[in-house]
């Protein structure tokens, strides 16, 4: 019950736990090294204790519903010898000396990072340190080389909403395998415009195709920083695109029957000096959303949607 190694699962042997004590929702654990002969390595002589300093740690696993606080009572050593008086203080293997927290706790950063729903804030309140810290860690154990840039390539984004200056995260991807070559926190120019930039000349001159959307930051990656890649967007949004106008041009097409068979009823009851209403006009009946049996304006989009669907398939990218 007195091992570190079995309390803590802290592996230090040679540490002595000499006291454990509650207060409220913490538990402090006080931690020093059993009192042994010490010997200067600069020498050999003979160190002397000159006094311990008690230095109060978080160690970010819960025992028992408690947060644990490890008070360290560090021995300061001086040599005995006169011409030497090398000084040096107790340390212990799972905290740096200028931490206030177990080495640990990295490593509980980086499983906590796993989990795609946290983000580095929540991160770091939970272990009582800065979000930069946090991210900091990540980075110094995590290392995700992006893949090389394959001659076909497509852009896109994804909703991540992280903060308010990273909603949109940016994916690049290998075309023929699907695989992603890297992911950017954010679509923003601050982020892309240093990132592509830091890529090799000569692996961006071998970019063929680019593929993306219709947005315009990134129809304009190819003059930026693909010389030799033609911008190409995908079938999916030329598609869209072409029934989005046509769907606009009959809304309009309608507004405008509309509009002209009001202004002949109006002409016409002015005229008899009476309300008169007008049967639904050819023009009108075949635009309107309106009709009796299925809509003819969905009957003509859903016709206009099999036929670049068929178009579709026939587009190479």
């Amino acid at each position: 019950m007195n091992s570190i190694t079995d309390i803590l699962d802290l592996e230090d042997s040679d540490i002595h736990v000499s006291n454990i004590q509650v207060e409220g929702t913490q538990k402090l654990i006080t931690l020093e090294y059993k009192l042994t002969s010490h010997f200067c390595p600069s020498c050999g002589f003979r160190m002397h204790s000159r006094g311990i300093k008690t230095r109060s740690i978080r160690h970010p696993i819960l025992q028992d519903g408690y947060e644990l606080i490890l008070l360290l009572r560090q021995r300061r050593w001086r040599c005995t010898n006169p011409d030497c008086r090398y000084e040096t203080n107790d340390s212990f293997r799972f905290v740096d000396r200028s931490r206030r927290t177990t080495n640990a706790s990295d490593m509980l950063i980086i499983f906590a990072f796993r989990n795609l729903n946290e983000s580095a804030a929540s991160i770091a309140r939970r272990f009582n340190t800065s979000d930069t810290h946090a991210l900091d860690v990540f980075d110094r154990y995590v290392k995700m080389d992006r893949l090389p840039l394959s001659d076909i390539i497509s852009i896109d984004e994804v909703f991540t909403d992280m903060d308010r200056d990273c909603k949109y995260a940016l994916v690049i991807q290998d075309f023929y395998t699907g695989d992603p070559i890297d992911l950017l926190r954010s679509r923003r120019s601050r982020v892309t415009e240093p990132y592509f930039a830091a890529i090799p000349p000569e692996e961006r001159n071998k970019v063929k195709y680019l593929l993306s959307d219709m947005y315009n930051p990134y129809l304009s990656f190819v003059d930026k920083y693909f010389p030799n890649a033609v911008s190409v967007v995908d079938s999916f949004h030329v598609v869209q695109w072409i029934i989005h106008s046509i769907d606009m041009y009959i809304r309009q097409l309608e507004k405008n029957f509309r509009k002209r068979d009001r202004e002949r009823e109006e002409k016409i009851s002015a005229e008899q000096g009476r309300s008169v209403s007008l049967p639904v006009s050819d023009e009108l009946y075949i635009c309107s959303e309106n009709t009796a049996g299925s809509s003819c304006q969905t009957a003509i989009t859903s016709s206009t949607i099999r036929i670049f669907a068929w178009i579709r398939t026939f587009i190479v990218l």
